[in-house]
């Protein structure tokens, strides 16, 4: 949705961030409302946001430690695969997913120093939005971070 990545792109195991666009590192998280060990059975989703104290920076080369620990992407993206049962065609599908775009700061705010959030809590920081809608979710985020 951020053309962040081109075709040739891996992705860096265990790097402090999932995506840097631009100036901004944006972790992304994933859950589904139906998970593989029992695809027709619909499933609560929780997305994990624990704070680090320790992250792999692959632009630098080094680990950097926080002390205290810290959520370090400036954005998180949570992405939910909303179709019961999943299968390879709708997950495959932008359509069946929704998306939420939160600053980090407001999770740090709202969240302190929870470990994980479902769905219920998502809709109180952020409105849902489309996989079109992403980029422009990010970039109005960015223009109060960058």
């Amino acid at each position: 949705a951020l053309n962040a990545l081109q075709y040739e792109d891996t992705r860096v195991e265990w790097d402090g961030v999932d995506l840097r666009y631009k100036d901004l590192g944006i972790e992304v998280k994933a859950s589904g409302r139906s998970q593989t060990w029992d695809p027709p059975t619909a499933t609560v989703p929780r997305f994990g946001i624990p704070k680090n104290n320790q992250v792999w920076d692959s632009e630098k080369g080094t680990v950097v430690l926080f002390d205290p620990p810290i959520r370090n992407a400036d954005i998180y993206i949570f992405c939910l695969h909303q179709s019961v049962p999943a299968t390879k065609a709708n997950v495959a599908d932008p359509d069946t997913w929704s998306f939420w775009v939160v600053a980090t700061h407001m999770i740090n705010e709202k969240l302190g120093d929870q470990k994980s959030l479902g769905v219920s809590t998502l809709n109180g920081l952020a409105d849902a939005v489309t996989w079109s809608g992403i980029t422009a979710e990010v970039e109005r985020l960015a223009e109060n971070l960058l």
